[in-house]
């Protein structure tokens, strides 16, 4: 996922089987410390910088808003979102055979 931006939403809505949002450098107008942040009305994903683009977890916790507004459900808590990410990048470290030696 990392470094393949693209690819990783692709991967990640063919496995939620719902549409891909856009996918887009710089913050939209009025946000101005976010890392990320996902516009459900026009089911963009912006990233606040190129660095952040390349960061999974960004990538993911905005990823989390887009599915909740297309699921039709609410738009979730920036703490699902949080949780969804982590758990999402903790399933994929060990589905990879990688070990830090926790449980």
């Amino acid at each position: 996922m990392e470094r393949r931006p693209e690819e990783a939403l692709d991967a990640l809505c063919a496995h939620y089987r719902v549409e891909r949002p856009a996918l887009r450098i710089g913050l939209p107008k009025g946000e101005k410390r976010a890392l990320g942040c996902y516009v459900h009305r026009e089911r963009t994903i912006y990233m606040s910088s190129e660095e952040y683009m390349f960061d999974p977890y960004v990538l993911i916790h905005e990823f989390y808003h887009h599915l909740r507004h297309v699921g039709g459900k609410h738009r979730g808590t920036e703490r699902h979102a949080r949780d969804f990410a982590l758990s999402f990048l903790r399933n994929a470290q060990s589905s990879d055979g990688r070990s830090d030696g926790s449980s």
